[in-house]
């Protein structure tokens, strides 16, 4: 199966290095990443940046950052190469404004701010961390909660307990909401590290042990193996050195069985190393210090997990006489840890140190690092009341916090019974005043549309009235010049007996009449209104043979004003141009009734139909605007009923004054 498996990567590999298929070598690498995920570490990470590297020349963006993102935890934790992983999401990082993806975008911050987290940039890491929470959306829920968590970690590692309690307990109301067991656990174990940090060893111990017996009880075993891991170093710092025992193999147990803290194994091997080795059992420290080796034959010497794996062998070559290479390595260590924060190893190193250049006889030196050992261990003391002091100050400042809120509601209670009456006195007063400038500004307000209506009311008329006048002009000028000019040409046409010519003059002369008499009906004044309207009705019957027009008009001659006469025929000849231009009707009708003091006229078709609200709001649409300006003029009403494919009903209703 291995054979395999390599077979396939050499595959894929010889696909890389010989097509000059750019999409083919993506396709490839994605592959090799697959095959040795979890596998080969150092060839996974190198696969990882070629595919980095190659998508982003592509302009495969996206692919880019998710794959840095997926390439993180193992070159960050695996490999234990944070600065190499960081540099990773750098070369990424340009393009992430390329994306809108929330996932991606989140996740980038998170694993940015665990590298700075692992390099002890703890600031770094906090603004990473808010970036991420602002980035995720609703969607991404379970991963925002991830993140509020860890800030939740770099603010305990900040001594800012408030802060730390804060966030794991925002973060554990997103986990009991999205049903996620474990990490619901995750953060009490977090609240109860809180405890242990600030030197409440005893109730640390006690609050863990109920955390493990519920999860026990309900049979969850994730997480088990890192309970158990802490619970050990608790008993550690308390001497209890049967109970460390006992939780350091259940942490093994545990641990062995999950995939997702196998990282651990090393660390945890190493711890039972170090244990054996205390206690003189060197066959059991031996195998345990291989065992971890094991784990760790490929990442990084300098990493975290590496240094518990140093830590135990140095404890084994002084156990095991190795004196020199004991106090070489421990020197190595010391020297790369100085400027670091891990007090605890930094103390025990110094004090296995002072004990190996005792045995080799260098008195001067082992009182000197005996005495930067007593000096740290001090100093961690300091820190540990210092962690108390600021534990305690933070719940008695809430607990002032909350009386001060307390005291000032009482006040404000107080207060607001005494000032009732004078409130609602205020109040109603305000209320008073308000309505009745609510009423001044109503009155005014309708005072100003009423004078805005006449002023557009007035406007309109004259608008149109100067319409008709120029439209009579023209008429008149149509009838007097032009018309006159071509019966002197159709007289001469005539006497030159050219029947041709006097044909097409006939035709323009009739034509020139039609035209006089649309722009102005003279008939008006000739006839009078009823018979204008007959002859219109008649007129455009004869001029558009598609469609049958007819009509039924009551005599109103001398019921109306001249203007009045004028918006009738005019609203009349606009209806039946429009119907003869878009409706597509067989057929359309004019009635025009007298009825007591009202006359009412309904013009209907059988065409098409339209949409009067989207017609009314055509900019190009000034024919209805005319027809509903006119019978505003009149102080008439208009109503329209228009279906499509059935037709439309202009039902209009005029006072007569």
């Amino acid at each position: 199966m291995a054979v395999n498996a390599q077979q396939k990567e050499n595959y894929f590999l010889d696909l890389v290095k010989t097509t000059t298929n750019k999409k083919l070598q993506l396709s490839s690498l994605d592959s090799l990443i697959a095959l040795t995920r979890n596998k080969k570490l150092e060839s996974f990470a190198r696969y990882t940046e070629k595919y980095v590297t190659l998508a982003i020349e592509l302009k495969n963006y996206e692919k880019a950052i998710k794959a840095a993102i997926n390439g993180c935890h193992t070159i960050n934790i695996q490999l234990g190469q944070p600065k190499r992983a960081l540099n990773l999401l750098t070369s990424v990082e340009d393009y992430t404004s390329t994306t809108e993806n929330s996932f991606l975008l989140g996740g980038f911050y998170v694993k940015k701010g665990g590298i700075y987290f692992n390099l002890n940039e703890l600031e770094k890491a906090l603004i990473n961390y808010k970036i991420s929470i602002q980035n995720y959306k609703s969607k991404d829920s379970i991963h925002k909660a991830d993140a509020i968590f860890f800030s939740g970690q770099v603010h305990f590692e900040l001594s800012n307990f408030l802060k730390a309690i804060k966030q794991y307990k925002l973060a554990a109301n997103y986990y009991e909401k999205l049903g996620d067991k474990e990490y619901m656990y995750l953060t009490r174990e977090s609240v109860i590290s809180i405890y242990g940090v600030t030197g409440f060893e005893e109730k640390t111990i006690q609050e863990r042990k109920l955390l493990i017996a519920q999860k026990l009880e309900e049979n969850f075993t994730n997480g088990l193996g890192s309970n158990y891991y802490n619970q050990s170093l608790n008993y550690k710092k308390l001497g209890n050195t049967k109970q460390q025992k006992r939780c350091l193999l259940l942490a093994l147990k545990y641990i062995q069985k999950e995939k997702k803290t196998s990282h651990l194994l090393p660390i945890v091997y190493s711890q039972l190393s170090k244990f054996y080795t205390t206690n003189n059992d060197i066959v059991n420290a031996k195998k345990y210090l291989d065992l971890a080796y094991n784990k760790l034959h490929d990442r990084n010497k300098d990493s975290y997990t590496f240094l518990f794996y140093y830590k135990a062998k140095c404890y084994y070559l002084y156990k095991t006489k190795q004196y020199r290479q004991a106090k070489t390595l421990i020197l190595t260590l010391l020297s790369k840890e100085r400027k670091s924060n891990r007090g605890d190893f930094i103390m025990e190193m110094n004090l296995l140190l002072s004990k190996t250049y005792e045995v080799l006889g260098d008195s001067q030196k082992a009182f000197k690092y005996h005495k930067t050992y007593t000096k740290t261990k001090d100093s961690l003391r300091n820190i540990t009341k210092l962690n108390a002091l600021s534990y305690y100050q933070t719940l008695y400042e809430a607990e002032v916090k909350e009386k001060e809120i307390s005291k000032q509601k009482n006040a404000i209670e107080i207060l607001a019974k005494k000032n009732e009456a004078k409130k609602q006195l205020l109040f109603f007063g305000s209320l008073a005043i308000l309505l009745s400038i609510l009423i001044l500004y109503l009155y005014i307000n309708r005072l100003r549309l009423s004078r805005k209506k006449k002023f557009k009311e007035d406007y309109a008329q004259k608008l149109l009235q100067s319409q008709e006048k120029d439209r009579q002009r023209i008429s008149k000028d149509l009838h007097d010049g032009l018309g006159q000019s071509l019966l002197l040409i159709k007289n001469k046409a005539i006497i030159s007996n050219i029947p041709e010519i006097e044909i097409l003059l006939n035709n323009a002369i009739e034509e020139m009449r039609s035209i006089s008499r649309i722009i102005h009906p003279f008939q008006l004044t000739e006839v009078g209104i009823t018979k204008a309207l007959e002859n219109l009705i008649i007129q455009i019957d004869s001029n558009f043979m598609a469609t049958y027009i007819f009509g039924d008009i009551d005599n109103i001659d001398s019921k109306l004003t001249k203007n009045q006469e004028m918006h009738v025929y005019r609203i009349i000849q606009e209806c039946l141009s429009n119907i003869m231009k878009h409706a597509k009707a067989d057929s359309a009708k004019v009635e025009l009734k007298l009825q007591g003091k009202f006359i009412s006229i309904l013009i209907k078709d059988n065409g098409i139909g339209f949409d009067f609200s989207k017609k009314y709001n055509d900019v190009n649409s000034l024919g209805l605007k005319t027809i509903k300006d006119r019978i505003k003029l009149m102080n008439g009403a208009l109503k329209i009923i228009s279906t499509r494919n059935q037709g439309t009903n202009f039902s209009i209703t005029i006072p007569i004054t």
